[in-house]
């Protein structure tokens, strides 16, 4: 899902310009199938259109940190 939002948003080129990454790091994005950082990830949803929980789920359930005693 991560390839298809960032052929939509325009390309490697333009989602790294418009997350503020390398393009290298915009096709490490496309190989893992995962978005690593949720602001990008918000970004590329808001550029492509696609749901952000499509390539970032794994941050969105990440748990609570758990407190420390």
């Amino acid at each position: 899902m991560v390839a298809a939002a960032v052929e939509i948003a325009g390309g490697p080129t333009v989602v790294a310009r418009l997350c503020g990454v390398s393009r290298q790091s915009v096709y490490w994005w496309i190989k893992e199938w995962k978005v690593e950082r949720l602001v990008d990830a918000l970004r590329l949803s808001r550029a492509s259109g696609i749901p952000v929980e499509r390539f970032a789920a794994e941050i969105l359930d990440a748990d609570p940190p758990k407190e420390i005693k």
